[in-house]
């Protein structure tokens, strides 16, 4: 699915947060969104989604203007995981994960066979079968996301946006969700991810657009990204590369 946005700005409350960002999501890309704290990465995730009123721009989804598309129709081409989720305490896990069909049926309408293959699937591919009759709040962090991203899967959307979806997660999940992520771009899916982890966008191969005060400052490919040079100009802090021998890629860390 095609994202795009043009000469957009967004404001929360009295405060300027976005200024005339402007940005085209490719059909099964992979694009990851980084900037220093205030930024605007979590803004510009929710603009793109319809959730915060925008001053001036055009957003599109699919080429048709996002003004004209319900809340349900979006949530048809996107499906979201936030970076803190405060809702469904005292569900069970297996109605949060069920939840995500609702996109596709009318409201009062029992789930078919179709929504209950998309949630069987989602469950075996995010790993929470354990987890089923559990409730939302007796969940660590890591179980709380793995299940959020298991009711995204379920909604079968072409696009996924995820916030900061590696925060919570110990070293083994980490690695299992980014094995997960690369599957879903492979499979055709167009992945928006906000991260703070500036190797992330090298081990999901992703096109970066990164922050600054809310303007675009780097809009391009990891590659081009990582040199201490860039990353200072944009960080305001300093950085070495690393290499990867055993994958190839290039990644960094901070320099202290």
């Amino acid at each position: 699915m095609r994202i795009e946005a043009e000469g957009l700005c967004v404001r929360r409350g009295k405060r300027p947060i976005l200024h005339d960002v402007s940005l085209v999501a490719e059909p099964g890309e992979t694009i990851a969104v980084v900037g220093p704290n205030g930024a605007g990465k979590t803004t510009l995730l929710l603009s793109l989604l319809g959730l915060l009123p925008r001053q001036t721009g055009r957003i599109t989804l699919d080429a048709v203007p996002i003004e004209k598309l319900s809340r349900r129709r979006i949530a048809r081409h996107v499906a979201y995981v936030p970076q803190l989720y405060e809702g469904f305490l005292g569900f069970r896990v297996r109605d949060i994960i069920a939840a995500g069909r609702y996109a596709h049926v009318d409201p009062l309408d029992p789930l078919g066979g179709n929504d209950r293959k998309a949630i069987d699937a989602a469950i075996e591919r995010c790993d929470v079968r354990g987890l089923l009759d559990r409730t939302a709040e007796t969940l660590s962090g890591g179980e709380r996301q793995k299940v959020w991203l298991a009711a995204a899967l379920a909604q079968e959307s072409p696009a996924l946006f995820l916030d900061e979806p590696t925060n919570s997660l110990d070293p083994k999940h980490q690695a299992e969700l980014i094995r997960l992520l690369r599957e879903l771009a492979q499979a055709g899916k167009t992945l928006m991810v906000v991260c703070h982890d500036l190797n992330l966008p090298a081990m999901l191969d992703a096109r970066v657009i990164a922050l600054r005060d809310g303007r675009v400052a780097f809009d391009g490919a990891v590659e081009t990204f990582l040199p201490p040079e860039r990353l200072r100009e944009i960080f305001d802090t300093e950085f070495v590369q690393l290499a990867d021998a055993a994958s190839g890629r290039t990644l960094v860390q901070l320099k202290v």
